[in-house]
């Protein structure tokens, strides 16, 4: 049996793929330049583009590189007894930029950024320590990025109080949540 290549898994063809390698090498390159490279006028070359965007084989995500910012970034694994469950709690988070569901010990993978470290640490607890819902969680600090790696901003993280990580944060949603911080565990 033959193996499925790029072309045939996300159903383009080289032409396509040549326009993906040279987006992600120059986002700004020039649909002229692009026709060039591949031998098609520039209107194919456009459509080829809207194409490639509606199958979501080119998006554009905006935020922070984190090899240029001095911004800390945890990478925090969750092993929990309803992982549907956790995930419903943390999707609107503005601190959690990525989040997976994985295989394994840990079923669930969430990138979380801040400032300072202090916050990530608070944020680990309010989210996933104190969640009866979670057995076990483990946390790696990212040192230093090899590639760029470009994590989205909500701004709103610059109004955490220690209690709640944003207006939509799912523990803010009363007796559902008892494990919420404390006053006194709120170090102001």
């Amino acid at each position: 049996m033959k193996k499925k290549t790029f072309n045939d898994l996300l159903k383009i063809d080289d032409d396509d793929k040549k326009i993906i390698e040279m987006i992600e090498r120059d986002p700004d390159i020039t649909h002229s330049d692009i026709a060039k490279e591949i031998e098609k006028s520039q209107p194919a070359v456009g459509a080829r583009i809207i194409k490639l965007e509606r199958k979501h084989l080119l998006t554009k995500l905006v935020g922070f590189d984190i090899k240029q910012v001095d911004i800390k970034v945890a990478i925090v694994f969750i092993s929990t007894k309803d992982v549907d469950k956790i995930v419903e709690k943390i999707e609107d988070c503005p601190f959690i930029n990525h989040a997976f569901k994985i295989s394994g010990e840990y079923n669930l993978l969430c990138f979380i950024t801040a400032s300072d470290l202090q916050t990530i640490e608070r944020l680990i607890d309010l989210c996933f320590r104190r969640d009866p819902n979670v057995i076990n969680v483990k946390t790696s600090i990212l040192i230093e990025s090899i590639h760029s790696f470009v994590v989205p901003i909500d701004f709103t993280i610059e109004n955490f109080d220690g209690r709640y990580c944003g207006p939509n944060c799912r523990a803010n949603l009363g007796d559902d949540f008892k494990y919420k911080f404390k006053a006194q565990d709120i170090k102001k």
